[in-house]
């Protein structure tokens, strides 16, 4: 089938690789031409496992085209929306969104399918739906228009779009629902993981199913302060009640919050739909302030300890991305403990195994007692502690000998108290 995806951003470019792979003839369209370029030429411009070698393999096997032209993508008869909507004070910016919207009614074919992809607000498809309606009969054309959330997680996007654990088709009309399965008929011939609802619905459903895990991880960060205070482990806890099928072990770790360009945005933005129909502040504004109450205790776990005084402090800080695997930046709760401490203490001295330091100081409010290095040891030689902001697989397995005497501020509890006890390396983690 022929498709077109406009944004080439980490949705958009994943997306249409991924579709290629599958047989397809993709466009991949985004306006800026520094990127097109460099996708053209199969470099990525981001960090995620597998897809530059899919990408490559696909631009080879001409499957796979680019271009910043709409007149281009356009010529396709389905077309993916996977533009960016910015967090705009609560409100997703639907700018970007509506601009491609507008594109794909000037340049596309009169019986277009539209999907949108992209994370947008709340009665956002039913709008689009009501001016394709009035655009339809004044021109005497046929676009058509479905939502296909996304459900990628950095990291593992790609195993996540060949392995599905569902795929959402929201539509109200069953050509558009047919031309969607066929699509994805080869992720869905051992078991249907095709989920029919409206748009509304499908809207909502990616709003609330980040909202939910986001809880998920408040919660137990919450339940963790609980733990300190009655002398508990949070591991034992996390295991005796992920035992249960209905609660699940999956996102239950206590540490220091969560980032990340999906979490906070769309939480905010159910925040705001939740204002804008007059409802009650509930779970989704506390799984908000929670996040920041976890991430503040920690802080003050680091300048309240007796590692040394606080302007006297040099401390390490291994990890800035978000998360492991992926080389995003956006709303790294790293970046705001550092930003944190920055003025607190002597000095913080940063390392990550994939991170743009560049883009990291121009993230960060101070900069004067901020060095990077291009190694955990090194970065950790002339300082009194380690903070471990992101659990990168290299930070799992130390080599105690390197840091014997030093304090380890564990923000993902992942370190073993008892074995490191050994090597006189003490280890300060959440709820324990």
């Amino acid at each position: 089938m022929k498709i077109s995806i406009i944004g080439s951003g980490y949705v958009g470019l994943v997306t249409g690789a991924c579709l290629a792979e599958l047989g397809n003839q993709v466009i991949c369209m985004d306006k800026n031409i520094t990127k097109i370029s460099q996708l053209a030429n199969g470099e990525i411009p981001f960090y995620e496992p597998q897809l530059q070698d899919l990408v490559k393999n696909n631009i080879a096997s001409k499957n796979l085209h680019f271009t910043n032209q709409f007149k281009d993508a356009c010529k396709n008869r389905v077309i993916f929306v996977c533009v960016d909507t910015p967090d705009n004070e609560g409100k997703p910016d639907l700018k970007n969104f509506n601009s491609c919207i507008r594109s794909i009614l000037k340049y596309g074919k009169t019986n277009t399918l539209i999907v949108t992809k992209s994370t947008i607000p709340l009665g956002t498809n039913s709008k689009v739906e009501t001016k394709l309606a009035r655009h339809n009969l004044k021109h005497k054309a046929n676009f058509k228009l479905a939502s296909n959330p996304e459900f990628l997680k950095e990291g593992s996007a790609v195993q996540d779009f060949f392995k599905p654990d569902r795929i959402i088709i929201g539509t109200n009309d069953n050509s558009s629902e047919n031309i969607l399965r066929k699509i994805y008929a080869p992720l869905s011939r051992n078991k249907n993981k095709i989920i029919k609802m409206s748009l509304s619905s499908a809207e909502l459903t990616k709003y609330a199913a980040n909202a939910f895990l986001a809880t998920k991880i408040s919660f137990i960060n919450e339940i963790s302060q609980l733990s300190e205070k009655t002398n508990s482990n949070i591991h034992d806890i996390r295991k005796g009640i992920g035992s249960d099928p209905r609660i699940g072990s999956n996102f239950i770790y206590a540490g220091i919050g969560f980032g990340g360009s999906c979490f906070p945005k769309d939480l905010k933005a159910l925040k705001y739909s939740k204002q804008k129909f007059n409802l009650q502040e509930g779970i989704i504004e506390k799984t908000i302030s929670n996040n920041e109450i976890q991430l503040n205790k920690f802080y003050k776990k680091i300048i309240n300890s007796d590692v040394t005084s606080a302007k006297n402090h040099r401390i390490a800080i291994w990890g800035l991305t978000f998360k492991p695997e992926t080389d995003d930046l956006r709303e790294s709760v790293s970046l705001k403990l550092i930003n944190k401490l920055a003025s607190k203490v002597h000095s913080l001295h940063l390392y990550d195994p994939m991170a743009d330091y560049k883009e990291v100081a121009n993230l960060l409010k101070a900069s004067k007692n901020i060095f990077y290095y291009d190694d955990k040891y090194k970065a950790a030689k002339a300082c009194h502690s380690i903070v471990l902001a992101t659990e990168w697989k290299e930070f799992w397995e130390l080599n105690a000998s390197l840091i014997k005497g030093m304090t380890i501020f564990d923000g993902r509890n992942i370190y073993d108290h008892s074995y490191y006890m050994k090597y006189k390396i003490n280890v300060v983690g959440i709820g324990l």
